[in-house]
């Protein structure tokens, strides 16, 4: 399934960064308690983009 996802980049299901955040949903649900709650954390870092300046 990746593979398809990776030969077709403009998929209108939904991207494969899309796909990425579900599976790593799917893997977060299925761990155990002790390890879930660290996941959890981890999941909700944020991602901060920054744009360079023009010269």
């Amino acid at each position: 399934f990746e593979s398809y996802l990776r030969s077709f980049p403009l998929c209108p299901v939904f991207s494969y960064i899309r796909y990425s955040q579900i599976c790593a949903q799917v893997v977060r649900a299925a761990m155990k308690p002790q390890y879930k709650a660290e996941a959890e954390r981890a999941a909700m870092a944020t991602v901060k983009t920054v744009k360079p300046k023009k010269e």
